[in-house]
């Protein structure tokens, strides 16, 4: 069942980790492990995280990469060295899209939810080479309301609800964890 609101709680770890359900290119993916990341500008999504094998993710990276139609563009780690980032800049820039671990393709997702909560279709980054976790980032966070704060146990939640779609559920809960009061 779904819920009407997204609820995560902050790990020991100072991270907000749920699971996602989601389709792509045709395929479902259930109970996927994925973090909540404010700092992330991009949803990012390592197919292999989603288990595809090696050899189907080199497979689709040949396909994406060829393709004209889909968007492309370079996600940097912040562990990258300038020098790298230059090499990478002007493989992109050749095209040499194959050479590159740090290329992104454009994709649709449709049907994610995450947490039990309804999102969508989303736009997003997938990357054929890498094995990080999955990033909700704030191009997804940002079609929610979101409040993040510490509640009476000591546990830091993030909440959100669709913009627009605030259920009398979310707000219920909103104000029982933080007092949040509607002024008239």
């Amino acid at each position: 069942m779904k819920s009407e609101y997204l609820k995560v709680i902050m790990t020991d770890r100072n991270e907000f980790k749920t699971t996602a359900d989601l389709s792509f290119r045709g395929t479902d993916y259930t109970k996927v492990d994925v973090k909540i990341d404010t700092g992330c500008g991009y949803s990012s999504f390592p197919a292999l995280r989603l288990g595809i094998t090696p050899s189907d993710a080199y497979r689709l990276k040949v396909v994406d990469s060829s393709d004209t139609t889909i968007r492309k563009a370079i996600s940097f780690g912040v562990n990258d060295s300038k020098l790298k980032r230059e090499e990478d800049k002007k493989k992109f820039k050749n095209k040499m899209y194959m050479d590159l671990t740090s290329i992104t393709f454009r994709h649709d997702l449709s049907g994610l939810s995450i947490g039990n909560y309804a999102i969508g279709n989303c736009d997003v980054r997938i990357s054929y080479d890498r094995t990080g976790n999955i990033l909700i980032g704030m191009d997804i966070l940002k079609r929610l309301d979101i409040h993040i704060g510490t509640i009476d146990t000591g546990q830091t939640v993030l909440i959100g609800c669709r913009k627009g779609m605030l259920t009398q559920g979310y707000r219920n809960e909103l104000n029982r964890l933080f007092d949040v009061r509607k002024v008239i």
